[in-house]
C-alpha cells in the first residue's frame, strides 16, 4: 500500500487551502494511506475529512531537539511520497532523515519582492495559492484541475450549531462577519462595519478570537451584531459558518473556512492581495479592493502603513461591500 505524508502546518487560511492539493492526491491515489500533519492548533478544522486517513500533529513549541526526535519517528515511518506544502525550517527539518521521495513547494519570493518593493509585478494572471501548490505535485497536476477546498460537518454538528445560533436569540436567517485579523492592517474600519450591518435585514454574527478587540468596538456601535468572538472552537464557528447565509471579513482564515465549507463570501482586502496568498474561489463569492499603486505592501499583511493614511482601506466605502452582498 502506498503511505503518503502531507505537510502543512500554519496558517489557518493555508491549512484551509492545502485541502485542494490534497483532493488531487487523493484522485491519483484512491487506495493510498494519507496522513496530514500539521500544527495541533489547526487539526480540529481537519477532523473527518474523507481524503485523510490520518491526522498528525505537533506543538508549535517544540524545540529544534523535539523535531529532530521526530524526525526520526518521520523516517520510520517508511512514506513513500512526501508532499511539503510548506517548505520552512521546521517541516524541513522533520523530513532531515526521511529517504522519502519528496516534492516541496517553491516560494515565489523574489517576485514578491519586487512586488513589496518595486511595486513591479511578475506574476502570471493565473496565479493563485491553489495553483502554486499544484504545481509543485509533480506528474499528478493538471492544470485544467484545481479542486475547490473542503472541511467538513458530521449532521450533529450542523444541528448543534442550529441550536447554539437560536439559543442567542436569533431565529432566522442571518450573516456571518470576520472583522478581525493577525494584523490591524488587513482590519476594515469599525464604524463602516457597523454602518454596513446595520443597513442589511439580517442579524450578524461575528466571529473571531477574544483579542479581536474590533469586535467589540463594532458590537458598541451598532444595534444589528451578536458578537460571538472568543467563545467558539473552530468546530463551533464552522458550524455556525456552515449555517449562515453569507460570510464577510478581512483577508482571514474563517473566511477561507467559509468557502471550504461551501459559503460565498465577501473578502475585503487592503495590503494584501492574490499574489500574497489572499483571495476567494467560488464564482459567487466577491474581492472588494482598491485598485492603488502602494498595495499589495507585505506578504501577510504585517508591514505598518508608510503613507499618512492607510489608503488601500480607507478608500473602500460601505456601499462597495454592501453591493456584493446577496439581496435582502
Amino acid at each position: 500500500m502506498q503511505r503518503i505524508l502531507v505537510i502543512r502546518f500554519s496558517s489557518l487560511g493555508d491549512v484551509v487551502l492545502s485541502t485542494s492539493p490534497l483532493n488531487t492526491i487523493r484522485k491519483s491515489n484512491p487506495y493510498a494511506k494519507i496522513t496530514f500533519l500539521t500544527l495541533s492548533t489547526y487539526a480540529p478544522i481537519l477532523e473527518n475529512h474523507p481524503d485523510i486517513d490520518r491526522l498528525l500533529t505537533i506543538e508549535k513549541s517544540w524545540s529544534i531537539k523535539r523535531l529532530w526526535d521526530f524526525s526520526k519517528y518521520i523516517s520510520e515511518k517508511y512514506y513513500n511520497t512526501i508532499y511539503d506544502l510548506h517548505n520552512s525550517i521546521r517541516s524541513n527539518l522533520v523530513m532531515l532523515r526521511s529517504k522519502s521521495r519528496v516534492y516541496q513547494l517553491k516560494k515565489p519570493r523574489m517576485k514578491r519582492a519586487a512586488l513589496f518593493y518595486f511595486h513591479k509585478n511578475y506574476f502570471d494572471k493565473s496565479f493563485s495559492t491553489l495553483r502554486m501548490y499544484h504545481e509543485n505535485l509533480g506528474e499528478i497536476y493538471d492544470e485544467n484541475d484545481l479542486p475547490p477546498t473542503k472541511l467538513v460537518l458530521s449532521n450533529h454538528e450542523i444541528k448543534r450549531g442550529i441550536h447554539f445560533i437560536r439559543s442567542q436569540g436569533i431565529n432566522n436567517e442571518y450573516f456571518v462577519a470576520v472583522p478581525g485579523s493577525a494584523w490591524l492592517q488587513k482590519q476594515w474600519s469599525p464604524k463602516k462595519y457597523a454602518e454596513l450591518f446595520d443597513n442589511l435585514n439580517f442579524p450578524v454574527v461575528m466571529l473571531g478570537l477574544s483579542s479581536d478587540t474590533i469586535c467589540n468596538k463594532i458590537g458598541e456601535i451598532s444595534g444589528n451584531v451578536l458578537n460571538l468572538a472568543g467563545q467558539t472552537g473552530f468546530r463551533e464557528a464552522m458550524a455556525v459558518i456552515y449555517n449562515s447565509r453569507h460570510v464577510i471579513g478581512s483577508d482571514t482564515g474563517l473566511v477561507h473556512m467559509a468557502e471550504a465549507l461551501g459559503k460565498n463570501a465577501t473578502m475585503i482586502l487592503g495590503p494584501t492581495s492574490r499574489e500574497t496568498g489572499g483571495g476567494l474561489y467560488l464564482p459567487e463569492s466577491k474581492m472588494v479592493e482598491s485598485d492603488i499603486w502602494c498595495r499589495p505592501c507585505s506578504q501577510n499583511g504585517s508591514f505598518p502603513c508608510y503613507r499618512e493614511r492607510q489608503y488601500c482601506m480607507d478608500s473602500i466605502g460601505v456601499d462597495d461591500v454592501l453591493k456584493t452582498l446577496p439581496r435582502v
